[in-house]
């Protein structure tokens, strides 16, 4: 069988399903690319038991037949010098050659009997939910860099995704702060579910997703949560521990409130974090009357800086983790930051102002002695 298609889209499907093939595994079929030939298109595949992700591309071939293909395909195409590549697959013999101008490469393939396809689209059923694709890829990176990567931890290493009410609601936590962002939809109302997704997955969604206003298909059922949208099917195992409920953790008066530029407060916050020492990243926040000033200090010296803000409430001093204000105002595109302060020991509760569909909560580190 001869293949002949686009060299450049063939190594953009082959680099969106690569990322996602194990990087140890007992198992070797699934260290390899599944390839389908059907009449009209190619379907690139691959898992790694937790993930499935699937792409297809057009081809004016009529042949069927299905194969595996080593991952160095990838580097291949990477580097292949023509814009059509043509590829001929020998069904018996599981053996592959590639052409493209005077190059010539001759792959040994392999049978795609064993290969596993329990997450793949064929045995995808359930409820389906539909939203705009540039949506809920702003909601995932709003919260996703909140969970948990520590493995002693399982049930905060996921994300809590929940319907209820026709809201969509998204909660990430490591138990030192907790992002929560919503979405309401009235086409939704009647529809329920309470999924904890691996955070690790959908930050993979996050790799392969763009910023379109397409809709992305979301189907789930006890086990799988699965996203369909372009070419594109992508599906994860949910996890089975049971997520807290953390609504407790939020206070629901402040003692001190500001609101200060959000560009101002990254930039400042990032040239503290240039001095801030030790695993929390250190800074000290001092609240005075109409400004916040921002200290950092270590071995290679100090820093200082007073930004302009609106104040209610109380005076205070803390230190925070710099890392923790940058990681979200990183993700912002508002021109100013609410900030609600509930003591020295109390947690900081971030939003935008004017807005109820969004918070993040980060603890204060205890004061140094």
């Amino acid at each position: 069988m001869q293949i002949v298609i686009n060299s450049t889209e063939f190594k953009d499907c082959l680099e969106s399903v690569e990322k996602i093939l194990p990087t140890r595994s007992t198992m070797p079929v699934i260290n390899n690319i599944y390839l389908d030939t059907n009449p009209g298109s190619l379907i690139i595949a691959a898992t790694n038991l937790e993930m499935f992700i699937s792409v297809s591309m057009h081809y004016n071939g009529k042949e069927s037949g299905k194969i595996l293909l080593p991952p160095k395909i990838v580097d291949i195409m990477r580097y292949f010098p023509t814009p059509d590549v043509t590829i001929n697959v020998n069904w018996d013999n599981k053996r592959i050659e590639i052409f493209g101008g005077q190059a010539q490469f001759h792959l040994f393939g392999s049978d795609p009997e064993d290969f596993p396809t329990s997450l793949g689209p064929e045995n995808d059923s359930g409820q389906a939910i539909e939203i705009e694709q540039g949506l809920l890829k702003k909601m995932l990176r709003m919260v996703v860099f909140a969970a948990s990567t520590e493995e002693s931890r399982p049930a905060f290493n996921g994300i809590l995704i929940k319907l209820e009410g026709g809201i969509l609601t998204f909660t990430a936590s490591d138990t030192y702060r907790l992002a929560v962002n919503k979405t309401f939809n009235e086409e939704w109302d009647g529809k329920e579910f309470r999924l904890l997704v691996p955070a690790r997955t959908l930050r993979e969604f996050l790799r392969i997703a763009n910023d379109s206003q397409l809709p992305v298909k979301l189907k789930f059922d006890k086990s799988i949560l699965s996203f369909e949208f372009g070419d594109v099917y992508f599906a994860t195992r949910l996890l089975e521990e049971k997520y807290p409920d953390v609504s407790g953790v939020i206070p629901k008066e402040y003692k001190t409130r500001i609101i200060v530029d959000r560009k101002l407060l990254e930039e400042t916050v990032a040239r503290a974090n240039l001095l801030a020492e030790g695993k929390n990243q250190a800074i000290h926040f001092s609240i005075q009357e109409e400004e916040l000033q921002i200290k950092a200090s270590g071995q290679e010296g100090r820093m200082e800086e007073i930004l302009p803000v609106e104040r209610e409430g109380d005076l205070l001093e803390l230190y925070v983790n710099s890392r923790y204000i940058l990681d979200l105002i990183k993700q912002l595109d508002v021109e100013k930051v609410s900030i609600d302060f509930h003591g020295d020991g109390g947690p900081l509760i971030f939003r935008m102002p004017g807005r109820q569909d969004y918070l993040y909560l980060a603890l204060p580190i205890k004061k140094f002695n």
